[in-house]
């Protein structure tokens, strides 16, 4: 097969930045290119797990790349509810771990702020992140979650102090709802649903 990268790399611009929004592979696929560029081939290597997994003992999560040496990133990370969790943990700390700073506030902000394209469309999406859909009022409006292949989540609920990890194997076009999840762990806890909204 051909490199994941240059795929990317081959796509023309469909539309002006911010004038309409598709879930694309691509834009990731692009910023793995340029941290590559800016990197260098073996800092590149040793990057996700020098930089983001030892540091927040992802130790049994496996980040894979193309025959070419190009992570993915978009897909082909391979991990666990333990590791998963860590990772949403690292999110609800926003970006530091044993008071660490390992991801800038402002990256944490860009998450979770909504893609200008995606406001009034429903689903909401930020910087990697999916956001509570806009016609969801039985979830607090501050969580949000990663979506992995066919039904892997890993949700955070900055307003209850709360990370929910799913993992699992969807079939079929409606999928697993991750915010149905969310309000019936807030339910069994005894937490409201509608704080943070």
């Amino acid at each position: 097969g051909a490199s994941s990268v240059r795929g990317a790399l081959r796509q023309a611009m469909i539309r002006e930045p911010g004038t309409n929004w598709d879930y694309e592979n691509y834009d990731t696929l692009l910023a793995v290119y340029k941290m590559k560029q800016v990197l260098g081939k073996q800092a590149y290597r040793e990057f996700p797990r020098r930089a983001l997994l030892d540091k927040i003992g992802m130790r049994n999560t496996l980040v894979s790349t193309d025959r070419f040496g190009d992570f993915i990133l978009s897909s082909q990370v391979y991990t666990n509810a333990r590791d998963l969790a860590r990772f949403g943990m690292l999110y609800l700390q926003n970006g530091v771990w044993n008071g660490e700073r390992l991801l800038s506030e402002e990256w944490i902000d860009f998450v979770r702020t909504p893609a200008p394209a995606t406001v009034g469309r429903g689903s909401q999406y930020g910087g990697q992140w999916w956001l509570v859909p806009e016609n969801r009022d039985d979830v607090p409006k501050d969580a949000y979650s990663t979506s992995g292949n066919r039904g892997q989540y890993a949700v955070v609920v900055p307003s209850h102090d709360l990370v929910i990890v799913r993992r699992g194997l969807d079939y079929g076009r409606q999928g697993f709802d991750r915010w149905g999840l969310v309000r019936e762990v807030l339910k069994a806890i005894g937490s409201p649903t509608n704080e943070g909204q």
